[in-house]
């Protein structure tokens, strides 16, 4: 086995699984506590330290996954498997200006301290509706490409057809909560890396949440907070956590990539780009604070 992003061999593997949510989307008619789930293993390269799983997601797999994300079926689909995550939350995190407000804030802080060129014209990729968007990002075109055909915000042009990207020119091109999921994080990124030139930025942002090289994020202690948080039922959460205890250690949900700076800068120099900026910054969110990586680049 290798990594993905280093090529390296020095891999160290933990045994889990395929979550109930996830299986339950992606494989029609899985039942939990069957034995169905499928085994993987949580990977971490000793050399870049990206985390990953094994099993790499397929595209028909990623479909299912994502139909109607968040929407009703979504909901009752994870709430049967997760307790915790009723229709209370899921229709906050839809809603979540107090996360969005950071990760623009978060953008504007990078851009601002690297360049002071007008961004006139910026992309989205991956950008649902284009909420990210703020005044001064895009000041002549905000463009979003995303396959799913939502409607666009008003003053932002959407695009379903990545060949119709070729024939623009953008001054800044950004990837938000999207690299955490790709089973190729490598294609998407020459996807993304033709559709600029030496005068184009580039930016990603990514949770920075690697199990094997900070807190670890998704034990119980660190969630108790969770708790005291009134968008959660604590008698579900409580439920959470005893079918959690049942399951060996992290089984694979939607995140599949987990990156440190270190991984992501060799990621990124490896396809062939030049590291502006790097850093790890906290953003409120309506489930607690979450800290992100943000990466500022451009072509070599």
């Amino acid at each position: 086995m290798k990594c993905i992003i280093c090529g390296s061999d020095r891999i160290q593997t933990t045994d889990t699984m395929i979550s109930d949510f996830v299986m339950a989307r992606i494989q029609p008619g899985f039942q939990p506590n069957c034995g169905q789930n499928t085994p993987v293993k949580l990977c971490f390269c000793q050399n870049c330290t990206f985390a990953f799983y094994d099993h790499r997601i397929t595209d028909a797999e990623s479909d299912r996954l994502y139909a109607g994300y968040r929407e009703e079926q979504y909901q009752q689909t994870r709430q049967r498997m997760e307790p915790w995550y009723t229709s209370k939350v899921n229709r906050a995190l839809n809603q979540d200006r107090r996360s969005l407000h950071d990760q623009k804030t978060v953008i504007a802080q990078i851009l601002h301290a690297n360049t002071k060129r007008e961004i006139k014209t910026a992309l989205d990729y991956g950008g649902n509706e284009g909420r990210t968007f703020f005044r001064k990002l895009g000041t002549q075109k905000k463009y979003v490409f995303d396959i799913s055909g939502v409607q666009t915000l008003k003053g932002v042009i959407g695009i379903q057809n990545y060949d119709d990207l070729k024939k623009l020119h953008f001054d800044f091109i950004m990837c938000n909560h999207l690299f955490e999921h790709l089973a190729d994080p490598q294609d998407v990124l020459n996807r993304i890396r033709v559709l600029g030139d030496e005068n184009t930025l580039f930016y990603i942002e990514v949770p920075s949440e690697n199990p094997f090289t900070r807190v670890n994020k998704f034990s119980v202690l660190h969630n108790l907070k969770m708790m005291f948080n009134p968008l959660f039922n604590p008698f579900l959460l409580v439920r959470s956590y005893l079918r959690k205890r049942r399951q060996p250690f992290m089984p694979m949900h939607e995140h599949i990539n987990f990156y440190t700076k270190k991984s992501m800068r060799c990621l990124l120099e490896r396809s062939g780009f030049a590291v502006l900026d790097l850093r790890e910054t906290p953003e409120q969110t309506v489930l607690g604070t979450q800290t992100v990586l943000s990466a500022l680049f451009r072509l070599k």
